[in-house]
């Protein structure tokens, strides 16, 4: 789930002008600044490509490998949802540029708590083997 959802947000930004103007005003208006919108895309896919691929590919890594792309995925989640936590707290930053269209985080706690949850169990059951 965490796979498909960055990597769906980042070729998103890419694909579609308009949610790729939202992401550079919130850049702009959070402070972060122009500079971070190919980082933040970039981040984005290479996320949910790792979470997928690691899926995908499950069957032919060793099990400890696919624990660790697992892992070094969700922590990126959770970096890029503090990143989205900060920027949904700007004053400067428009509710109308945000998903959903909402200031409050919800979606990015939401993420943030599903990462963090994925990193906990992965890391118990990494630990087992």
């Amino acid at each position: 789930m965490l796979g498909v959802f960055m990597f769906m947000f980042g070729v998103l930004k890419l694909m579609i002008p308009t949610i790729g103007g939202w992401f550079h005003t919130q850049l702009i208006n959070s402070g972060i600044g122009d500079f971070a919108w190919p980082f933040g895309v970039g981040t984005e896919i290479f996320t949910g490509l790792i979470l997928l691929g690691a899926l995908i590919f499950e069957s032919k890594v060793p099990f400890n490998r696919f624990l660790t792309l697992i892992i070094f995925g969700s922590v990126l989640v959770v970096g890029t949802m503090i990143v989205a936590v900060y920027v949904h707290l700007q004053p400067n930053v428009p509710a109308n540029v945000l998903p959903l269209g909402i200031k409050p985080p919800f979606m990015p706690v939401s993420v943030l708590i599903l990462a963090t949850a994925n990193i906990f169990y992965t890391l118990k059951l990494y630990k087992t083997t």
